[in-house]
């Protein structure tokens, strides 16, 4: 039998399973991975980041865009700890990723060596597979161990390597054979099928919440609710996979949600919750109406609300056999008053975007960034008061693509998504949105887009705050503090990395601006000066956060004899009543 380097047979079996590219940065104890990618730099191509958090978000990103699992490697040691943020974000939205980290020599480990940490327990609780490479004899097969079972437990896999593993010589046990992971078909007992047309077929008030497991469903889910004239909600990460324009959308559920859909839920006699495991079951409804689960993990069934049928699958399988079953509901009261709400909610938010106020309102630049927006736009969003405008105010299509950090909500994500989206589909828009607190985390990485020529417009809401954090403060009843940051003119380092920076300071500059950051064939920073007074508030204020208003400006008036500006009236009441 011929002989193969380890580092090499590691490599073919990511070929094998189609990995054509990498996010990371080498090092001493990673070099060996490094070395074999170099040998297939025709194949799969290496993204040398900044910083590894990068790596692991661009991956994770990569994957919630496409289904494809995503690969970042970075050295034992203080690249571990940095690769931590990525992979927990991958764990906690359910998507398949494979880390390679390097490791101490082997005859070093334990021995409190240079850069050496317990990586094995440190990725424990992120990883559904964690193994450190000790017979470079098994690594072709180990690799795809690890890729079939992050794909199996739509988790991150971890190869812990110690540096000195690959570089043996070895049996050439490899295969040149091309996988692909093919995702179980389930179809749901015709009884359940039966009993959930059943509970539909009696209800006059049902409301349907879609999640993200539901992405690759999305004609499925228009068919389903067009069939029982149902309104539908869809939960933050699943943004577009019903068209905001869509005559039964109320948009999201949530803080960040909108008061027609805070009301129906609340007068439901149905649920019917559509590949999501949504956490914060006080915008649910009150009182424990029946309720239809469609889930592929049976953990989820029941884990928020009780269930009365469980549908176990994917919603791509089960919900033509649901909509079959179920009779065409020519007509719904409920839905059509849930419409005459939404027809004022969106008139309210249509004010929202079209205000001219000096400073520059939020909304003004989601409108305009939705102008200049192609239909397959693919969209990346920061975490904070960011994901509240885009979320709200954007307004999305069914070819859309929308991605954010769901579960973990770190701050960061957006230009790493936008990374990953132009390695995704090269021909497609990428637009990131982020606060300057979010983007400030990773803006280094601004010039590995400009360096690997990533076309992308990154929009940067800069108010010189954590601005969420602020209201989350205000919320409390605690007096704001730690929230103030100091000024970056983003558009002069995006020029300093090679790219283009635009600044924006007046709403007449905005449209310009974008059209610009449109027309430009590299990566480009639209750094605009956004209100500082401007508050996400929720779509319904609820009686615990209009206490904790109350109670900072009392606290405001009392300990720093100063009234905080709050915003206007009408606003406020719009959303209480």
């Amino acid at each position: 039998m011929s002989k193969i380097k380890a580092n090499l047979a590691l490599v073919k079996a990511l070929k094998n399973w189609g990995i054509d590219h990498v996010y990371g940065i080498p090092g001493d104890s990673i070099d060996s991975v490094v070395d074999a990618l170099k040998h297939e730099e025709e194949s799969i191509k290496f993204y040398n980041v900044r910083h590894e958090e990068v790596a692991t978000l661009a991956a994770a990103s990569y994957t919630k865009l496409t289904g494809k699992i995503a690969v970042s490697l970075g050295i034992g040691g203080p690249g571990a700890v940095h690769l931590l943020n990525g992979m927990y974000d991958a764990k906690m939205d359910n998507v398949p990723t494979l880390v390679l980290c390097g490791h101490t020599n082997t005859d070093q480990i334990g021995s409190g060596y240079f850069q050496e940490v317990d990586i094995s327990t440190m990725f424990q609780g992120v990883a559904v597979f964690n193994q450190i490479v000790t017979d470079p004899n098994r690594i072709f097969d180990t690799v795809n161990e690890a890729i079939k079972t992050a794909y199996d437990e739509s988790g991150v896999a971890v190869l812990t390597i110690p540096g000195d593993i690959l570089k043996t010589e070895i049996e050439d046990n490899t295969l040149d054979k091309k996988y692909e992971y093919v995702r179980p078909h389930f179809s749901a007992p015709t009884d359940k099928i039966a009993a959930a047309a059943e509970l539909i077929g009696n209800s006059k008030n049902p409301v349907v919440l879609a999640g993200v497991g539901t992405k690759g469903a999305k004609d499925e889910v228009i068919h389903f609710i067009e069939c029982i004239k149902a309104p539908a909600m869809i939960t933050l990460p699943a943004k577009g996979i019903i068209p905001d324009t869509h005559p039964q959308s109320l948009g999201n559920i949530g803080k960040i949600g909108t008061k027609p859909a805070f009301e129906a839920m609340k007068e439901a006699d149905l649920l019917i919750l559509l590949g999501t495991n949504y956490p914060y079951v006080s915008y649910l409804p009150d009182e424990n109406v029946p309720c239809i689960q469609l889930d592929i993990n049976l953990k989820n069934i029941g884990k928020r609300y009780d269930v009365d049928v469980p549908l176990i699958g994917h919603a791509k399988d089960i919900l033509p056999e649901l909509t079959q079953a179920c009779d065409t509901v020519e007509r719904r009261p409920f839905l059509e008053a849930c419409q005459e709400n939404m027809v004022n909610w969106n008139k309210w938010l249509e004010e929202d975007r079209m205000k001219d106020s000096t400073p520059i309102r939020p909304e003004r630049v989601m409108a305009e960034i939705e102008k200049i927006a192609e239909p397959d736009a693919t969209f990346s969003i920061d975490v904070g008061t960011s994901t509240v405008w885009s979320t709200r105010y954007l307004r999305l299509d069914h070819q859309n693509k929308f991605i954010t950090s769901a579960w973990l909500g770190t701050m960061g994500c957006a230009l790493p998504g936008a990374i990953a989206s132009k390695i995704a589909f090269p021909e497609r828009q990428a637009i990131a949105i982020a606060g300057d607190g979010g983007f400030s985390m990773v803006m280094q990485d601004f010039v590995t887009a400009v360096y690997y020529n990533l076309p992308m417009i990154v929009v940067v809401m800069n108010n010189q705050q954590l601005s969420f954090i602020k209201y989350e403060q205000q919320a409390a009843g605690e007096l704001e503090y730690a929230i103030n940051l100091a000024d970056i003119d983003y558009a002069k380092f995006a020029e300093s990395c090679g790219g283009i920076g635009i600044n924006v300071t007046k709403p007449e500059e905005l449209a310009p601006a974008m059209q610009q950051a449109k027309a430009a064939n590299k990566p480009v920073i639209v750094n605009v000066y956004v209100d500082q007074d401007a508050a996400p508030l929720p779509g319904q204020i609820v009686f615990d956060e209009m206490l904790g208003y109350a109670k900072f400006e009392i606290r405001s008036l009392l300990e720093e004899g100063k009234l905080e500006k709050m915003p206007p009236l009408k606003t406020l009441i719009r959303r209480v009543l």
